[in-house]
């Protein structure tokens, strides 16, 4: 049989399995995963570098703000302490606002409809029984309580002035009630007087201040971080 012209490729044989072609497929196959494997092992490596050379975080890292915030909350508190050493406050302020109290306790009991009291200096009085208010009664140290912990509270200044105002206003209106409420014991239930003046309203009005606080630190802090996550998002 002749071979026919045109058809070469019917009689040639196969490359083998193991020719140049295949070698080649085989060569770029390995380098290939051995790429692969290097880009996998050099990463891994490269996140267990970098998680033994990140240093831990500090003391001051963790505390520094309670640090912070505490040193600030006793500087404040002691300069209310050396203040009401003074003078003039002593004299001047105190004397006043304790008359200031005594004044607005009388308008309320007239408002309710006890007419019979009187304010005489800084004391409320009557023929059925009077009362003296006196440093201690006029809520002072625990606005100076509420007011330095909200100043010394790591969160912006916008914040905070708001605070300072309406907490001293709260405590003022609840110490007016406090006021009354122990003019009315000394009228019409003076065994429970020494109670309420020196265990019930002295421990509630520190906790009202914690507690206000502790309200308010919370809310500013949310408000805060919000504002810190909005401002984040909106970064290009």
């Amino acid at each position: 049989m002749q071979e026919q012209p045109g058809q070469p490729g019917k009689d040639r044989e196969a490359a083998p399995p193991g020719g140049p072609g295949a070698r080649s497929n085989l060569a770029a196959s390995l380098t290939g995963d051995a790429a692969d494997a290097g880009s996998g092992s050099g990463g891994d490596a490269g996140a267990r570098i970098q998680s033994r050379t990140s240093a831990p975080r500090s003391w001051m890292d963790t505390h520094g703000r309670d640090l912070r915030f505490l040193l600030i909350f006793a500087v404040l508190m002691g300069v209310y302490y050396a203040a009401t050493t003074t003078a003039r406050i002593k004299e001047q302020f105190f004397p006043w606002y304790l008359t200031l109290n005594a004044d607005a306790s009388v308008v309320v009991l007239h408002g309710v409809g006890i007419d019979y009291v009187q304010r005489v200096h800084h004391g409320l009085n009557s023929s059925r029984g009077s009362i003296n208010v006196e440093r201690g009664c006029d809520a002072v140290e625990p606005t100076a309580l509420f007011v330095s912990a909200v100043l010394a509270s790591p969160v912006p200044w916008l914040s905070k002035v708001p605070a300072v105002f309406v907490g001293t206003l709260i405590l003022a209106i609840v110490n007016i009630v406090r006021i009354v409420s122990l003019f009315l014991s000394a009228v019409y239930w003076r065994k429970a007087f020494d109670i309420l003046h020196l265990d019930v309203w002295q421990a509630a009005f520190i906790l009202l201040a914690i507690l206000m606080w502790a309200l308010w630190a919370s809310w500013a802090v949310r408000v805060s971080s919000k504002a810190r996550e909005s401002l984040s998002e909106g970064l290009p």
